[in-house]
């Protein structure tokens, strides 16, 4: 077992993206990608399994899609690694709204549906 060293300190900066949305976040370091990856593995060794928890991230059809194909459990697993590590870095968005038009919650379903938007992808 090692140590594992940090940054030496977390600056959290505002991004601008489309439509007037802004993110303030951090930069990921190896570590968040690391645990991002190990979660998104174990997602989809459920889902493999038969065990379909992606409505977290706003995938609701999910169960429907044959992941026996290596492309498509890839693909699966690189967007819940990008959308895991979104979780991580960020602190708070402003610009993202529920249907409503009232500011949506920064949580994984709504983290899923703004990253399956190719625009802020």
């Amino acid at each position: 077992m090692g140590v594992r060293l940090s940054q030496k300190k977390v600056d959290h900066q505002e991004q601008e993206f489309p439509d007037g949305i802004t993110v303030t976040m951090r930069t990921a370091n190896s570590l968040d990608l690391e645990e991002a990856e190990t979660q998104a593995s174990d997602l989809i060794a459920g889902l493999i399994a038969g065990n379909s928890a992606f409505g977290e991230f706003g995938l609701n059809e999910i169960g429907g899609l044959d992941v026996t194909e290596m492309e498509d459990a890839l693909g699966l697993s690189s967007f819940l690694t990008l959308a895991l590590v979104f979780e991580r870095v960020v602190k708070e968005w402003k610009g993202v709204e529920v249907e409503t038009g009232d500011p949506a919650p920064l949580d994984r379903t709504y983290i899923g549906l703004f990253l399956l938007d190719p625009s802020y992808r």
